[in-house]
């Protein structure tokens, strides 16, 4: 599974650690780990396609940005996605995402933990021998 859950973080936080092979696919899971916390994702129908461009000052920033518009989308139109194709830029400080979801629907989807915040606390991403890793934890 790419994507662990951490127990014990925090009272009121979700931790997950996500690993890929590829630095562009390790920010797909990312946003994946995020989709499981807020909702069961085989309950989201990919109707409604969004292209997102994100760019900050380094690659943990940029992660950390993603995810956080993610958040901010579902909170100002009430839209949960299920698929995400990322494409990096070349400088690791930039980003388009093709993003497939719908909007909410609270009598089809399994909700679960309305997601605040992407928290500072133990995040990052690291590469380990050819595995690439991040760890996330969310203000619920």
């Amino acid at each position: 599974m790419p994507v662990k859950f951490l127990p014990d973080v925090a009272l009121a936080d979700v931790a997950y650690e996500a690993t890929a092979s590829s630095l562009q696919v390790l920010f797909e899971e990312c946003a994946r780990g995020l989709t499981e916390v807020m909702v069961d994702p085989k309950t989201v129908r990919a109707r409604e396609k969004r292209t997102l461009r994100v760019s900050s000052e380094d690659t943990d920033r940029l992660l950390y940005d993603f995810l956080t518009e993610l958040i901010i989308l579902k909170d100002t139109d009430s839209i949960l996605f299920k698929s995400y194709s990322v494409k990096l830029g070349k400088d690791g400080k930039s980003l388009v995402c093709a993003a497939s979801g719908e909007v909410i629907d609270r009598e089809r989807h399994d909700l679960r933990n309305d997601a605040k915040a992407v928290t500072m606390h133990l995040f990052g991403i690291r590469q380990e021998g050819m595995t690439w890793k991040a760890t996330i934890v969310l203000d619920i």
